[in-house]
């Protein structure tokens, strides 16, 4: 669930998405993220389900590592490097890209996210695959995507209606040994989860 007002968004149970950076409190989360040119400042259903998803499904250990492609404001990197993650953050968009480095700085969290403009520069396996994007883009690069995952990765991918989801499912189902994923929903937009994918194409 989530809620806005004088105490910025809250999307329960993990994250508090605010102007000016505060302290934590509990096990809330603050992420300072000011609306700019990279999508993504906590308001819209899709960027709420990612984040979800991160806090729900994120490795509980380690340093871990996300990919985070069409990272627009950086929000979701923001929030995997507060949770441990070392992140390559993708972002085509120059404007959009560095609005995402400065609200990493501003987050303390610069030292834990690369930025990259294309996939190209993210190299590696992930544990944890995040795209908040058009279905088109999810569809043209569902196979570098794919084949990012590291063995037992979670894949995030939002930015969809429900029309959406039947193509998207089936061709990224293709590449994952025909495994369906979880479907969630928040208003008119979902997010596919793909959890503890073993086969890598």
């Amino acid at each position: 669930m989530a809620r806005s007002g004088g105490v910025g968004v809250v999307i329960a149970p993990r994250w508090r998405i605010v102007r000016t950076l505060g302290a934590d409190e509990g096990n809330e989360i603050r992420l300072a993220v000011n609306p700019g040119p990279g999508f993504g400042d906590g308001t819209h259903e899709t960027t709420q389900l990612c984040l979800q998803a991160i806090a729900a499904l994120a490795p509980r250990s380690g340093p871990w590592r996300m990919l985070d492609f069409g990272s627009g404001s950086g929000i979701l990197a923001i929030g995997a490097a507060k949770l441990g993650a070392v992140v390559d953050a993708v972002e085509i968009d120059a404007l959009a890209g560095a609005h995402g480095e400065r609200n990493a700085r501003v987050n303390c969290v610069d030292d834990r996210i690369r930025h990259a403009r294309t996939l190209d520069g993210a190299g590696g396996s992930f544990e944890f695959v995040v795209s908040n994007i058009l279905r088109s883009v999810l569809l043209e690069f569902a196979g570098t995507l794919v084949a990012s995952l590291a063995p037992g990765a979670t894949l995030v991918l939002s930015g969809l209606v429900s029309t959406d989801v039947p193509q998207v499912s089936v061709h990224y189902g293709a590449l994952l040994g025909d495994e369906r994923p979880e479907v969630y929903a928040r208003g008119d937009w979902r997010a596919l989860v793909w959890r503890r994918v073993l086969f890598k194409s």
